[in-house]
């Protein structure tokens, strides 16, 4: 058993199980007492890279304009 805050009630200390633990950090609902940046959710996707695109201002090759 675990005593966790919740954001619902975060004056209140709660004892839950590990998997009511799991549970309620994955729906960000714990409250962070020590300071550390909390895991992203695990249903969280992944950033995906930026890669800009690059348009050309050409056209086609091999044709041209009347």
């Amino acid at each position: 058993m675990r005593t966790v805050r919740t954001t619902m009630q975060p004056d209140r200390d709660i004892e839950v199980d590990d998997a009511q633990y799991l549970d309620l950090q994955r729906m960000g609902l714990l409250v962070d007492d020590d300071g550390v940046e909390p895991d992203p959710p695990a249903t969280a996707a992944p950033e995906l890279p930026v890669n800009p695109v690059k348009k050309s201002t050409a056209g086609p090759a091999g044709s041209k304009e009347s």
